[in-house]
């Protein structure tokens, strides 16, 4: 609609031509009337009005020094003239005022609606021109900045440019990059999500916040007022997730640093994109800037100088049998760090991570065979860790994991310490295991569980676990297994050592045992 501002000291003339023609009809709105000069100009402000109708003969400011005043601040405003008879003459210098027309009053209605549709039709075309000029700007000036974007570091701008820069009104005192990242787009396509630029133009551009520019399958706003603190990051970053938001889209957003210079805005876009790139290693949620700190473990994860599948597996395992969650979480951010020392790549990692708990599941369920109905549902759940978005939402997808795991093998309770670790014994006495590793999944002092277990069982943890193995070792002879398999098969690799355990405990060789249990 075009709006309309009626202006005479007249009250029945005002609403006369409220009424004398269809404005609705014919695309226009009177949004109010005015009686005098000063309040046209108040209600000028207020309404930004595109027609005034205007009565020459006013009390105080006559019609010619408000039009002389609106145009000093409205250049582009429609006139039309309303005068008596008797002001006819002055009513034609208006014309050198650019008034689109003049009615004598009383005003005819045809005569008024022939005007309207005039005047309606140069201003669509004036408002069609408008925005083709502000479109062709737009794009002059994103192909600039991605111009400035293309040169080598430490490669000057030529004079050209910088010229150019003040025409469009980017010749700024500061300059800084920001970059988003549109989750699940292809970083080698030209063609980002044209609906969050869209969002992201209205939230910046037309506020004079920044320009909106696309390149390498990035987004990216020039600012003109660096993010210097934590809450102009924290500020940017719900704008930058508002307008992802209102595009149905989730994000990654990344700032470089602010410059001086025309020529350093390919060093802040340059450490924007590297913070991007290894997005998978810094916290999910927040701006991405120079001084991020990545993933370090995050609460209590021990340093490593590297990763070991076997020994991470092992002590993960026994974490998730005992049920120790907080051991299990600790584990996890150890090995992920452990992986980030050794440069292990973002899809390196979610493969590692794969492969840990695949293992982690597959030997809990030879023990609790009520997993083993659930295993397509787990698979799920592990395959799903290469959708993580982060290291932090790896480990805490991963953690979930195991904790349920641990639910489903009834493993869940706080039982007391010692029976856990007996029933561990038990179910796992062929593996290899150690009093300093069962200390580290128990967060207890390796001496002092050691003196815990002598006096739980009576037993030495060394002893306890050769007892067991040889009780297996006899079950298993009866079955009528030869010595080296049995060997073998309840932990011993060395088949002379199993012999001396076996005689030990036993009185007699694992030969002459089940020689005596033929007879």
């Amino acid at each position: 609609m075009i709006k309309v501002l009626i202006v005479d000291d007249e009250p029945k003339l005002r609403e006369g031509l409220k009424s004398i023609v269809p404005w609705s009809d014919l695309g226009f709105e009177v949004v109010d009337t005015a009686a005098n000069g000063n309040e046209a100009l108040e209600k000028h402000k207020r309404y930004a009005p595109d027609v005034m109708l205007v009565d020459i003969r006013m009390p105080g400011m006559d019609g010619l020094q408000l039009i002389e005043a609106v145009r000093s601040v409205d250049p582009a405003i429609h006139l039309l003239i309303l005068s008596g008879y008797a002001d006819f003459d002055y009513a034609k210098r208006a014309i050198s005022h650019r008034v689109d027309g003049y009615l004598l009053k009383p005003v005819d209605e045809d005569e008024l609606a022939a005007y309207l549709m005039q005047m309606k039709e140069t201003i669509e075309q004036e408002r069609q021109w408008l925005a083709l000029n502000q479109a062709a700007s737009e794009i002059s000036r994103e192909q600039l900045v991605q111009s400035w974007l293309q040169q080598e570091q430490g490669a000057g701008v030529d004079s050209a440019s910088r010229q150019l820069a003040e025409q469009l009104g980017l010749a700024w005192d500061h300059y800084q990059v920001a970059l988003v990242y549109v989750q699940g787009s292809d970083e080698s396509s030209d063609e980002p999500d044209r609906l969050l630029k869209e969002k992201l133009v209205e939230a910046f551009e037309k506020e004079g916040s920044g320009i909106v520019f696309s390149m390498h399958g990035f987004l990216g706003l020039l600012m003109p007022v660096p993010v210097l603190s934590a809450s102009g990051r924290k500020e940017l970053q719900e704008r930058l997730e508002t307008a992802a938001s209102l595009a149905g889209a989730a994000i990654t957003a990344a700032v470089g640093h602010a410059v001086r210079n025309i020529a350093d805005i390919v060093k802040s876009h340059h450490a924007a994109k590297k913070l991007l790139r290894r997005r998978f290693f810094y916290a999910p949620g927040e701006l991405l800037y120079p001084e991020s700190v990545p993933f370090d473990g995050e609460n209590g994860a021990e340093p490593s100088e590297g990763y070991e599948p076997g020994p991470f597996m092992e002590q993960l395992y026994y974490a998730v049998d005992v049920g120790n969650a907080d051991i299990q979480q600790k584990l996890l951010r150890s090995a992920a760090l452990g992986m980030i020392r050794d440069q292990y790549s973002e899809a390196n990692m979610k493969s590692a991570f794969v492969e840990l708990l695949t293992s982690v599941h597959n030997k809990l369920t030879l023990h609790h065979t009520e997993l083993q109905s659930r295993t397509k549902e787990y698979s799920d759940r592990i395959a799903a860790i290469f959708r993580q978005r982060t290291v932090f939402d790896l480990c805490r997808h991963s953690a979930q994991f195991l904790e349920e795991l641990v639910w489903q093998a009834g493993r869940g309770g706080r039982d007391q310490e010692m029976k856990r670790i007996i029933d561990l014994i038990q179910r796992n006495y062929s593996d290899n295991i150690k009093l300093e590793t069962l200390a580290s999944v128990f967060n207890y002092n390796s001496a002092y569980l050691g003196k815990m277990f002598k006096n739980t069982t009576g037993e030495y943890f060394n002893t306890y676990l050769d007892k067991v193995r040889i009780d297996k070792a006899k079950d298993f002879l009866k079955q009528g297994m030869k010595v080296y398999q049995v060997a073998e098969k309840v932990g011993y690799t060395n088949v002379d050592y199993f012999h001396s355990k076996f005689k030990k405990y036993v009185g007699t060789s694992p030969s002459n045992y089940r020689k005596e249990l033929e007879l």
